[in-house]
């Protein structure tokens, strides 16, 4: 069996992170015999620092801690993570509870056939706004770059390598978008499985902020350009 990164971002999360944590472990170790958990603190004002040290301690094998004193936002957390993983895969969660873990068991047998399996999912109680949101993030990089994201932003494993091998030049969250369409133009394998998120427990959503928006929709035609106008390398 491959080995797996389990990643986890936490910004006040201290209600949910050590949940999410053990039901990530008990995957884990169902599904692979070599594995690691690293935990990312973006600068929390609650206790999340202290509930990471604390798992930390109790599974020192096999857990690493790492830290910002200041909010760095999702898009600089998640790149840390992934490019601090050190298995073959890497599964990342936030620790906000509204993704389920377990679903590590479905995506184990489908990595024989590709490189990066998304999360799609297929239940959101979102707001109209936010639906807008959703829609636009997944269909307008199917239209600028004939690529079916199918849900971006949810959670993913993917192959070290996919992170190692493909530069992102993104600076908001659109930049785990920008990497799945470059590892599609370069002839990743991606591959979905359907989840059902559950209810956030900690944490406060703001990936649909209008800063990170408005900071996508620059990113994504910047991208157009270089990889359909100016047919750059991907």
């Amino acid at each position: 069996m491959p080995s797996v990164s389990l990643v986890i971002a936490a910004y006040n999360e201290a209600e949910s992170l050590a949940t999410v944590f053990q039901r990530g472990l008990k995957v884990l170790q169902d599904c692979t015999e070599d594995y690691e958990v690293l935990i990312l603190d973006d600068g929390s004002t609650d206790d999340t620092r202290a509930v990471a040290h604390a798992l930390r301690d109790e599974h020192a094998s096999f857990v690493r801690v790492l830290e910002h004193d200041q909010n760095q936002g999702i898009r600089v957390t998640f790149e840390e993570l992934y490019h601090g993983a050190a298995k073959d895969y890497v599964f990342d969660v936030p620790g906000d509870g509204e993704f389920p873990p377990e679903v590590l068991r479905e995506i184990m047998p489908m990595l024989n056939e590709y490189d990066v399996v998304i999360c799609n999912r297929v239940f959101r109680n979102y707001t109209v706004y936010r639906k807008l949101v959703s829609f636009a993030y997944r269909w307008l990089p199917r239209l600028l770059f004939r690529v079916d994201l199918r849900d971006p932003g949810s959670i993913k494993c993917r192959r070290r390598e996919v992170v190692q091998d493909i530069e992102v030049k993104s600076r908001s969250v659109f930049a785990e978008a920008e990497r799945m369409i470059r590892a599609a133009r370069r002839g990743y394998r991606i591959g979905t499985v359907n989840i059902e998120p559950e209810r956030r427990v900690g944490g406060q959503a703001r990936g649909a902020s209008w800063k990170n928006v408005l900071g996508s929709l620059r990113d994504m035609l910047v991208l157009w350009l270089r990889l359909v106008i100016l047919r750059q390398k991907p």
